[in-house]
């Protein structure tokens, strides 16, 4: 058998080409781009050599070669209890950041492994300004986006489901 030489799973150059064509402005699809992403962390989880990890507002973060920060999150932030708040601003509140955490209505803690992550960190910003994105929202809406993502605080997985829902909408 022919053992052809690659580069080790968790080198930061072949991760960028890799969500490079599967982003959605390369022609890749919005959920495949997110599924690389999440198989990326997976892979990349903080033991290896190419990770590391800095401290941030009481929690640790792993960052990558390219990756995009995170709203501080404790991990163990009770998540039904993060969804509450969330929904507790969008009944309270009567403007477009209500109406994007209404989205929330149906998002449920979850066991799968890639999902379970995603709810024990910070959204990223770059999640949180593609909803922008998709909501239409300008420079100053999005910076208040992020200062209420942070104030909730909205989880990975928050931010996935509410671009799932919006994606699901919009199509």
């Amino acid at each position: 058998m022919t053992k052809t030489l690659t580069a080790p799973v968790d080198d930061p150059k072949m991760w960028r080409r890799v969500l490079k064509l599967t982003h959605p402005d390369a022609g890749g699809s919005h959920e495949t781009f997110i599924w690389v992403q999440a198989v990326r962390e997976s892979v990349c989880d903080g033991n290896h050599a190419s990770a590391s990890s800095r401290r941030h507002a009481g929690t640790t973060e792993h960052t990558y070669s390219g990756e995009v920060s995170r709203i501080p999150y404790s991990p163990h932030t009770n998540f039904d209890n993060a969804t509450g708040e969330a929904l507790r601003y969008a009944m309270s509140h009567q403007d477009l950041f209500a109406s994007v955490l209404q989205l929330l209505e149906d998002c449920y803690p979850q066991n799968m492994v890639y999902l379970r992550r995603e709810q024990e960190r910070g959204a990223s910003y770059k999640r949180l300004a593609a909803i922008g994105y998709l909501i239409g929202m300008d420079s100053k809406e999005r910076s208040r986006w992020y200062r209420i993502a942070e104030a909730v605080p909205l989880s990975d997985r928050h931010a996935g489901h509410i671009l799932s829902r919006l994606k699901r909408r919009a199509a």
